[in-house]
């Protein structure tokens, strides 16, 4: 009789599948047993369980085949396809199933977590050792923040401007606080909690009570893509507007702007134009689009003023700003590009905090960074430990 070492590794949830028999009654048990995708220490495994002609992965994940294939499990209709992900990952995903010439696009349906974006609904992959942060959680005992919608005509973007403000519990009369204005606010707002973690954050005095003002763009890549109109709207408009409606600080020191993506360009191109207005920069995994050689670049036309932009400012950057924080996604195609950057990045202000996190290019990614970057741009009573 032989009997197993408690200290002997795991089998793997597959292997003790193919050592036990591959039966139907097998798969039913493995499924019911086990949280999918598969998590065995480093090793993730995507499992569909069907009829199919072939069945993948759609994922924009940097380092793996796209779309990742999986295999058919032999004499069974479970398929499978194993990556390698270090500890605290996040990546999200779809599955493409293949019948003849068709082929759709599909939550996993073995997995029931999922998190809906602007434009699209992802299935959630969790590696080991990642957990929804606290500050991202709604906290029962968080006197939350008022959040109130505003609108004005602007001349510069001759169009309504639509702002969402967000006013911290404390707030009084005679206060003089910071200004945070983050673009694409609804995105943020809906997809990365911004108010949830601004009420966290803020009740723990992790971050200095701060005004918030979340902008809606119009026609947004034309307006992000470094448009000197949306810099006057920021610079010329909103920013004075609120500086004399609240208790603001009314001082570069005490204006921010932030934005993730295109709006992170939108972000720093208001700076550029504006040099010394604002005293910080929050972006994450910005759009950093530019050349080398020649002209020819991947992103199409709508990229050629962002392309025109950051080649401009690779080739004479110069100082705008006090302090810039950077986020990117270590998964995302676009992370070696924001890691280029850095270096102009600290030309152009006397800091420069840069943070890696083990997502993609994701609202749950920027929202899961928020904490470094609020609490270093808006430092509270209460210090956050950096990792």
């Amino acid at each position: 009789m032989t009997s197993t070492s408690p200290n002997a590794p795991k089998q793997r949830a597959l292997t003790r599948l193919r050592a036990e028999g591959v039966t139907p009654a097998a798969i039913d048990r493995l499924l019911v047993e086990n949280r999918v995708p598969l998590v065995e220490g480093s090793a993730c495994t995507f499992v569909y369980r069907g009829p199919a002609d072939d069945v993948a992965v759609e994922h924009a994940i940097t380092g793996l085949p796209r779309p990742l294939p999986l295999r058919r499990l032999r004499r069974s209709d479970l398929w499978y396809a194993t990556i390698e992900l270090p500890a605290g990952s996040r990546i999200e995903y779809r599955m493409l199933v293949r019948h003849g010439d068709g082929i759709e696009s599909i939550l996993d349906p073995l997995n029931p977590e999922s998190v809906t974006g602007p434009t699209s609904t992802m299935s959630v992959l969790r590696a080991q050792g990642y957990q929804t942060p606290w500050w991202a959680q709604p906290d029962p005992s968080a006197v939350p923040g008022e959040v109130t919608e505003f609108q004005f005509r602007s001349r510069a973007l001759r169009r309504e401007a639509h702002v969402t403000l967000y006013s911290p519990a404390r707030m009084r009369r005679d206060d003089r606080l910071p200004l945070l204005v983050v673009h694409d606010g609804g995105d943020f707002l809906n997809h990365a909690g911004f108010v949830t973690v601004l009420d966290n954050l803020m009740d723990r005095r992790l971050m200095a009570d701060t005004v918030v003002a979340f902008t809606h763009p119009g026609e947004r890549l034309r307006e992000y893509g470094d448009s000197p109109a949306h810099s006057r709207f920021l610079t010329a408009e909103l920013v004075p507007r609120l500086e004399e409606q609240m208790p603001l600080r009314g001082e570069p020191a005490g204006r921010v702007l932030a934005g993730a993506s295109f709006g992170a360009i939108a972000a720093l191109s208001a700076a550029v134009h504006a040099p010394g207005f604002y005293g910080g920069l929050l972006l994450q995994s910005a759009s950093f689009l530019y050349t080398v050689v020649g002209r020819e670049h991947p992103g199409g036309a709508v990229f050629d003023p962002v392309v025109r932009f950051v080649n401009a400012v690779r080739a004479q950057a110069q100082p705008v700003v006090e302090q810039i924080f950077l986020s990117y996604g270590a998964f995302e195609p676009a992370a070696q590009r924001n890691l280029a950057m850095v270096d102009v990045l600290r030309r152009m202000a006397d800091e420069v905090r840069v943070v890696e996190a083990l997502d993609g290019h994701t609202w749950t990614g920027w929202r899961d960074a928020l904490i470094e970057a609020l609490s270093w741009l808006f430092p509270g009573e209460h210090r956050f430990l950096y990792p």
